[in-house]
């Protein structure tokens, strides 16, 4: 009686690890599934994708293939073309071997030539300035009539030999002084004063009135004396200097330098044009940004003006007897 009570009263044998296994076993599935759908998921895209892939180098193919048939077409086109350019230049040389040995040009071709050049040389000189170009009109004038062998053409030949060499000594006249002026002058640009802007000078407080004043004409006195340190008319009968930070100093002296520099270029390549611009506008530079009152300033304006009026009284020579010489022959022999 007592074994069976003792049995009666022993626990029952615990059911987890059944649930465990069917819980890990339904896991198990699941993500055999999962990964089934995945792998079938990643072949479709792949075969999907190489399929797109083929399709898009087939159609690159033929497209590749069209382009080429018409490029065969047009280099075949261009091969005739290009033969029936070499036959019309091959004809045109031919043509013009015939003219020269059956119609040679005469004296005269050579002769309007060449009073076109000294045409040319005349009007750079008297209009542009520009002594290098009218210098090289000359000398391929000069060529033109030495090829003609003339003997009448030799009083022609002897002024425009004269004035070369008057263009010559042009160019050597006076210019390696102002040059060296010119130099001395973008030197000194380093050391200008810059205009300082004018102060306004501050107006004295006016005297208090003597004796006890009331509360409301203190007052208002006090707002007007603000008002008027706050708001001041000036008259400035010149335009006020610019102002300039101490870092942009250094640009207004280098683009003054620039200037004196520019106009000794211009000056050895006998530009009196450029030279007379790049002067007026390095003198209105320093009027704008530099202290004219100051002494330096004083004498570099001085020497600026110098130079403008020597550059602006340079006598130009007259090389239009060559060219008078040349039409009365002409009209000689016609």
């Amino acid at each position: 009686m007592t074994n069976e009570t003792e049995n009666t009263n022993l626990p029952a044998p615990p059911s987890a690890p059944r649930r465990t296994r069917s819980v890990a076993g339904g896991l198990a599935l699941l993500l055999s599934l999962v990964t089934l759908v995945g792998l079938g998921y990643v072949w479709y895209v792949l075969s999907y994708k190489a399929h797109i892939v083929g399709l898009d180098v087939t159609r690159s193919f033929q497209a590749q293939s069209a382009a080429l048939v018409q490029l065969d077409h047009k280099i075949a086109t261009l091969d005739t073309t290009q033969s029936a350019d070499r036959k019309a230049v091959k004809d045109l040389a031919q043509r013009e071997a015939s003219l020269a040995t059956t119609h040679r040009p005469g004296r005269h071709w050579r002769v309007r030539a060449a009073a076109d050049l000294l045409l040319i040389a005349n009007d750079q000189l008297r209009f542009q300035h520009d002594i290098p170009l009218a210098l090289l009109a000359l000398h391929q004038a000069q060529r033109e009539l030495r090829r003609q062998s003339d003997p009448r053409l030799i009083p022609v030949r002897r002024a425009i030999l004269q004035e070369i060499l008057r263009l010559r000594a042009l160019r050597r006249q006076h210019t390696s002084t102002m040059a060296l002026e010119l130099v001395a002058l973008a030197h000194s640009a380093r050391t200008l004063p810059l205009a300082v802007p004018r102060v306004l000078r501050a107006t004295p407080p006016a005297a208090a009135k003597a004796g006890p004043q009331p509360f409301w004409r203190r007052a208002a006195y006090g707002i007007w004396r603000d008002f008027r340190n706050l708001i001041r008319i000036h008259k400035e009968p010149v335009h006020e200097r610019a102002l300039l930070a101490p870092k942009r100093a250094y640009f207004v002296r280098e683009n003054l330098e620039l200037r004196f520099y520019g106009a000794q270029l211009a000056l050895l390549e006998h530009r009196p044009a450029l030279v007379t611009a790049d002067l007026d506008a390095a003198g209105r530079w320093i009027n704008r940004y530099f202290d004219v009152k100051a002494r330096a300033s004083q004498v570099v304006l001085t020497k600026l003006g110098a130079l403008q009026k020597r550059t602006s009284a340079l006598k130009w020579p007259d090389i239009s007897q060559s060219l008078h010489l040349l039409r009365k022959l002409s009209r000689a022999a016609s």
